[in-house]
């Protein structure tokens, strides 16, 4: 069972996640097939979620599961577990011209900033 403190920091993860979804708990309550107080309460701290619901909420936020379970999860590595779930939910044969697409945009970003930041 998580420690209070962890069940706080988990509600506010789930609750930050859901606004930059623009989703209302209503909304994402009906897709993770719950009431609307299980999630209301999963945010404010005071329910220790099961793992099939936190597993459905993480499938409907653009969040890993690590992400709202891992106190302190540093923003790159909450970012590079997102890539990393975006790169497998892809197709296999989509993904090569994800990794394709993905490389040629890095390297013309970092050119761009590289000539803005030294002209």
């Amino acid at each position: 069972m998580m420690p209070n403190s962890d069940l706080k920091v988990l509600g506010e993860k789930v609750r930050k996640e859901r606004k930059l979804a623009g989703l209302t708990q209503e909304q994402l309550a009906e897709r993770c097939h719950v009431s609307t107080k299980h999630i209301a309460n999963i945010e404010k701290g005071s329910m220790n979620p099961s793992y099939e619901i936190l597993l459905a909420i993480a499938r409907i936020l653009p969040v890993s599961l690590d992400a709202l379970i891992t106190p302190g999860m540093g923003k790159t590595e909450i970012e590079l577990k997102e890539f990393n779930r975006i790169y497998l939910s892809c197709p296999e044969a989509v993904r090569e011209t994800l990794m394709d697409s993905t490389r040629t945009l890095a390297k013309h970003l970092t050119e761009f900033y590289s000539k803005i930041e030294n002209p």
